[in-house]
């Protein structure tokens, strides 16, 4: 592929055909942002790199399937993923070691201006069933397709994982609405 047909696609449509020197430039352009939130977040750089890698590889595979469709910026869709498995991570270091970490679910780009208390939601996420929890996650953290989903939870396809998604984020929705106001969201 010549750089000038690199330059006018965008880097989606280059993993599609599968073009791997825009993971390289994905991890140069995302790095920055990755190690900041890890190392401030009581991981490493090694740890920071690793993570980023994971998800190039989550994005190359999911960008492949025939109808992903990303639905916001790459950087968005790879912090969360980052995040996501961090978060993880820290959990499982956690359970195992009996320690508490604090983490801050701040993003360090600038996902603030639309963004829902993560903190509250996550919360809330923990405690709904695990199948619903599995569902919510990976749809709108991880960016997985309904069939991925339905084929990840055993669910018989894709109208079953968009109705179960649909009833978990009423679920979700209604726990959220029975403690807080709309008030507690406006600044």
């Amino acid at each position: 592929m010549s750089s000038h047909n690199n330059t006018t696609l965008s880097s989606i449509e280059r993993l599609k055909q599968g073009d791997r020197e825009v993971l390289i430039e994905l991890y140069k352009e995302n790095e920055r942002m990755v190690r900041k939130y890890i190392t401030e977040n009581s991981g490493s750089s090694d740890d920071a790199d690793d993570l980023l890698q994971d998800a190039l590889v989550i994005l190359w595979q999911n960008a492949r399937k025939p109808n992903f469709e990303l639905q916001a910026k790459i950087s968005t869709y790879l912090f969360a993923i980052v995040r996501n498995q961090w978060l993880k991570k820290l959990e499982k270091n956690k359970r195992e070691n009996g320690s508490i970490d604090q983490v801050k679910h701040e993003p360090t780009s600038s996902f603030d201006d639309t963004r829902l208390d993560l903190k509250i939601v996550r919360d809330y996420l923990n405690e709904m069933g695990e199948l619903c929890r599995k569902i919510l996650l990976m749809y709108y953290f991880d960016g997985y397709d309904m069939q991925t989903i339905a084929d990840a939870n055993q669910l018989a396809n894709t109208n079953t994982a968009k109705s179960k998604k649909y009833q978990c984020l009423k679920d979700l929705g209604g726990r959220i609405k029975s403690k807080f106001h709309l008030n507690d969201f406006l600044s």
